[in-house]
C-alpha cells in the first residue's frame, strides 16, 4: 500500500519546500551578491569597525602608560600581532503543515520560512613589547628626520620645538624649573613662531642622500628684519646674516653647546622623555595627593605649558571624551572638545606606535579575512 492522504501531503509539503528553497537561495545571493563576493562586503562593514577598536585600545594603552609614569609606576606595553576573523554563513528553510481536516489548522501555518545566519569568530594575537631593542629606540634621541617632519606640520603647535628639544647653541631647555631657566630658549621659540606663522621660516631637508638638514629664513624683508636680527642674537648668532632680501640657511646638527658658525646645534629629547613630560599633565586627585601616591619628581612647570591637559574624576565622565582609563579608583581622561591637548596626544600616540614598530618589528598589525568560503 502507498503512503496514506495525509503522510502523502506532508512528503510532497516538504518537497515544494526544498525547491522553493533552491529557487530562493540563488536570489538571495544575488541580493548579497555572488557568493564569492560575500567576503568583501564583510571587510567593508568589519575593517572600519576592527580598525576602530584597535585604535581605541592603542588610545587607551597610550594614556594609562602616561598616568602611571605621574604615579611612578612601571608599565608594560602590547601590540598587536595579527587579527584573523573567520565567518561562516548558515542558509535556513522550514515549512509548516497540517494533519488531519484543513480546518484544524487554516491560516495558522507559515507555509515557507528562509533565513541567513551570519557569524564571526575573531581571534586577536597580542605581542609584549619588551626587550634591548625596544629599550633602545624608547631611549635614544629622536632623529633630525622625524623632528624636521614633525616642526613643518602646517599645524604643528608653536610649543613643539620646546618640548622635542632640550637645548639650542647652548640655549637651556629644562624639563621642569623654573621660567627663568629657559627665559631665553622660550624667547627664541616665540621669535621663530612669528616667522612661521607668516610662512617666512621653513626647516627642510638640503639633501636626500646624506640626510642632512636646514632652517631657512627667507623673505623677510623689510617688515621682519628686526624680529630676525633679535633671532639670531638669541641664538649667538650675527645679526649681520640679516642683510638686504638674502635667505638665511642654518645647517642643523645633532651636537651640544654654542657654534662658531651659522648653524644650529640641537639636542632632542627620547621618547621616555616626553612621556615624564606628559606626565606632568595628569591631574592627580587631592586624595592621591594627600597619600603621597603621586611621583614628586615630575612636577613643576612643564614644557607643554597648557598644550596637554589629562583631567582626573571619581565617576566616568559624563562629557564626551577622546579617551578614558581608570586608576586607583578614579578615571583619568581627555576632554573631546580639547583641541590643544587631542592634538599633543595624537603626536605623542605617533611617536610611541613609531617606537614600538621600530622595536618589535614584527608586530605590524595583519588583518585576515577569508573572502570566501
Amino acid at each position: 500500500m502507498g503512503p496514506s492522504r495525509p503522510r502523502r501531503r506532508a512528503i510532497i509539503a516538504s518537497r515544494v519546500a526544498v525547491a522553493a528553497a533552491a529557487l530562493w537561495l540563488p536570489g538571495c545571493s544575488r541580493f548579497l551578491g555572488p557568493r564569492a563576493t560575500l567576503g568583501p562586503g564583510a571587510i567593508v562593514r568589519g575593517r572600519g569597525l576592527y580598525n576602530q577598536v584597535i585604535s581605541d585600545t592603542n588610545n587607551q594603552q597610550t594614556l594609562q602608560l602616561i598616568v602611571r609614569s605621574r604615579y611612578g609606576e612601571p608599565t608594560g606595553l602590547i601590540s598587536v600581532a595579527s587579527v584573523t576573523a573567520n565567518m561562516r554563513t548558515t542558509a535556513t528553510a522550514n515549512s509548516e503543515f497540517g494533519v488531519g481536516p484543513t480546518a484544524n489548522f487554516q491560516g495558522n501555518l507559515v507555509p515557507l520560512t528562509l533565513g541567513l545566519a551570519y557569524e564571526e569568530n575573531p581571534t586577536i594575537a597580542y605581542t609584549p613589547v619588551q626587550g634591548e631593542r625596544y629599550a633602545k629606540s624608547l631611549l635614544s634621541p629622536i632623529g633630525l628626520d622625524m623632528l624636521v617632519l614633525l616642526v613643518s606640520m602646517e599645524r604643528a603647535p608653536h610649543q613643539l620645538l620646546a618640548i622635542l628639544l632640550k637645548q639650542v647653541n647652548g640655549l637651556q631647555n629644562p624639563m621642569y624649573g623654573s621660567p627663568q631657566a629657559s627665559a631665553a630658549f622660550q624667547d627664541s621659540v616665540a621669535l621663530l613662531a612669528r616667522l612661521e606663522r607668516v610662512g617666512q621660516a621653513t626647516w627642510t631637508s638640503t639633501s636626500t642622500k646624506d640626510g642632512t638638514f636646514a632652517l631657512v629664513i627667507h623673505d623677510y624683508a623689510p617688515a621682519n628684519r628686526n624680529v630676525v636680527r633679535d633671532l639670531l642674537r638669541t641664538w649667538g648668532l650675527p645679526a649681520s646674516l640679516a642683510q638686504g632680501d638674502r635667505d638665511i640657511v642654518l645647517p642643523v646638527n645633532l651636537a651640544v653647546g654654542k657654534v662658531t658658525k651659522p648653524e644650529l646645534n640641537v639636542q632632542t629629547r627620547s621618547i621616555y622623555d616626553l612621556i615624564e613630560i606628559a606626565a606632568n599633565s595628569v591631574e592627580v586627585p587631592p586624595e592621591h595627593v594627600a597619600q603621597g601616591l603621586a611621583d614628586s619628581g615630575v612636577e613643576g612647570l612643564s614644557p607643554f605649558r597648557g598644550g596637554l591637559r589629562i583631567q582626573s574624576s571619581s565617576s566616568y565622565p559624563s562629557t564626551d571624551v577622546l579617551v578614558a582609563v581608570r586608576h586607583r579608583g578614579y578615571w583619568f581622561y581627555i576632554s573631546a572638545d580639547d583641541g590643544p591637548s587631542k592634538l599633543a596626544f595624537r603626536l605623542l600616540q605617533m611617536l610611541i606606535g613609531m617606537r614600538m614598530v621600530e622595536g618589535s618589528p614584527q608586530t605590524t598589525p595583519a588583518l585576515t579575512i577569508p573572502v570566501s568560503r
